[in-house]
């Protein structure tokens, strides 16, 4: 990808390593088809602001991320994760040398069926989570405050922007979080299992061969877990006491660079 004119530029959250999950989910799709691109990193208070610069028309859209603009004619400026998945396969087609992102039309009967993954998404995005009500918040209060101790780049008001905006939608301190909504740890790691059975099911018959969108959106919460709290993506991994994640996350590997 080095040697070739980029195609793409996709702006990333910023942060000591990528960890966004609605971002993870644009790169592993970025990667699967083999699109040359470039990265930029965008702080969360700079979300808005690149959003009206790119977007133009904000009518029906949120300032969230990722953002990908195609850098070849026509050009086209796009933001959200399975929009972005989308249209890269519209655009960059197998006729023309890229892979199909196979599934990417049955994520919204998927999040239907397992809704927290949405709010694990809406969370991390941009100014959308303002507008997503928590009610599966017992199920994040594991996590969040990990986010802003871990995740956020300390430098470019990343983590001032994420702790007044996520306390105001949760009506309490981050610190608080786990104890008041998720009663504690082990049990909102025991409540994170009705998450997942979408994915143990799915790991059971589809655990090779190459992944699906499916597969990069389960993988991208997982590498947000990682991303946040290495103790909490350690009990993740075993939350079945089987190989689900093993294989997942396998099965995505080459697509991480």
């Amino acid at each position: 990808m080095a040697t070739q004119e980029p195609l793409v530029r996709f702006y990333d959250l910023s942060g000591p390593k990528p960890w966004s999950p609605a971002c993870w989910v644009t790169r592993y799709a970025l990667n699967f088809k083999g699109i040359p691109y470039t990265v930029t990193k965008l702080s969360y208070p700079g979300i808005k602001p690149k959003c009206e610069e790119l977007l133009k028309d904000m009518t029906g859209l949120e300032a969230t991320v990722p953002i990908i603009e195609i850098l070849q004619e026509p050009y086209k400026a796009l933001n959200d994760s399975t929009p972005i998945a989308k249209l890269l396969n519209e655009r960059f087609t197998e006729a023309d040398g890229y892979k199909h992102l196979k599934d990417v039309e049955k994520l919204d009967a998927y999040e239907e069926a397992y809704p927290s993954r949405g709010v694990f998404m809406s969370l991390s995005s941009g100014d959308l989570a303002q507008k997503v009500t928590f009610c599966s918040a017992n199920k994040l209060a594991g996590i969040v405050y990990d986010v802003w101790a871990n995740a956020l780049d300390p430098s470019d008001g990343s983590k001032e922007y994420f702790k007044e905006t996520r306390e105001k939608i949760l009506g309490m301190p981050l610190k608080d979080l786990l104890e008041v909504k998720g009663g504690g740890e082990e049990l909102c790691i025991e409540k994170m299992k009705s998450c997942w059975v979408g994915l143990q099911e799915r790991m059971k018959n589809e655990g090779t061969g190459e992944p699906t969108y499916l597969d990069f959106f389960d993988a991208s919460i997982v590498r947000w877990v990682e991303a946040a709290s290495h103790e909490k993506y350690e009990k993740l991994l075993g939350i079945y006491g089987d190989d689900t994640f093993i294989k997942l996350m396998k099965k995505v590997s080459p697509y991480e660079a």
